[in-house]
């Protein structure tokens, strides 16, 4: 089979063009309103997020997994403007997990769902399931509202069975299996308040029924780490529109090529990220080759 192109971003933030309805304010909206007028609008830009649409379309990529957060209140307008935003990237087929400021208030969550259930690939529970060739990607939603001044995430018992069996069925069928969620599933990725509440769950799902690579965002770092005790790899990625500057932080996607071979899959991750003169460039570059057709291996 030939190698397989998955082209990874995360947390766009698209601008926030109109403010809450009146039957849309809350609090933790408010205190997120104050966010964003302060801080996050000047970090967060349209121009190095179209750069990195242009660079992932020239990329070619055969799937897209996007790890959430396309709107900073979690608002119906913005609902409606990620939508047209995703029809005009004119992306091949696109898995998308939401994030934290996606569901920033328990308010007509199922409405705002309808109007991405064609990147969700859900009518209502998660995991969800995207399959092409022989990948899989699988999404975990753990976008919960929380109280205010936290960002923290949570996938739930009923959600954790759904997925051990998921990862259990596309392990036997032969598929690459990659995970998306939007919170890191590793400690000390972010504060406890950012964290994943059921992280030790989570692990032990995928130390008992294996995958082959996770992907999340929510850190708006590019970063590498491992499900403790195993070889499954965990790679984080900046927001796909913050300004240029560091590294670590600036504008940027994950390109991973998928390669199978004889009895593994050989996984290369290249770290595509902006630099201050507005040009994309190549990153680190990780190889992984985990195991094909057996649960994850203990290092």
């Amino acid at each position: 089979m030939p190698f397989f192109q998955i082209a990874h971003l995360s947390d766009p933030h698209l601008p926030l063009a109109e403010f809450p309805a009146l039957d849309e304010i809350r609090f933790k909206r408010i205190l997120s309103l104050l966010s964003w007028t302060l801080k996050r609008r000047h970090l967060h830009k349209a121009a190095p997020l179209a750069r990195v649409m242009d660079d992932i379309r020239r990329s070619q990529p055969e799937l897209v997994a996007l790890t959430g957060d396309l709107t900073n209140l979690g608002l119906r307008s913005e609902f409606r403007r990620a939508r047209r935003w995703l029809e005009e990237q004119a992306l091949p087929p696109t898995l998308l997990v939401p994030g934290n400021h996606d569901a920033l208030i328990r308010q007509n969550a199922t409405g705002k769902a309808a109007l991405w259930a064609d990147w969700l690939k859900t009518d209502a529970s998660f995991p969800s399931l995207l399959v092409k060739d022989h990948i899989a990607l699988i999404g975990v939603n753990t976008a919960v509202p929380t109280r205010p001044f936290f960002a923290s995430g949570k996938m739930g018992a009923a959600q954790a069975e759904r997925l051990r069996a998921l990862l259990h069925k596309t392990g036997r069928e032969g598929l690459c299996r990659v995970v998306l969620i939007h919170h890191p599933p590793v400690a000390k990725l972010v504060s406890r308040r950012k964290g994943l509440d059921d992280l030790a769950l989570f692990q032990s799902i995928l130390r008992e029924a294996g995958a082959e690579l996770v992907l999340h965002g929510h850190s708006h770092r590019a970063t590498l780490a491992c499900i403790p005790h195993t070889d499954i790899p965990v790679v984080g990625t900046t927001s796909a529109s913050h300004s240029a500057g560091s590294p670590a932080t600036a504008a940027g996607w994950n390109a991973i090529a998928v390669h199978p071979q004889a009895g593994h899959w050989s996984i290369t991750v290249l770290r595509r990220e902006l630099g201050t003169d507005g040009i994309m460039r190549d990153g680190l570059t990780r190889v992984f080759t985990p195991h094909r057709l057996s649960p994850s291996i203990r290092l």
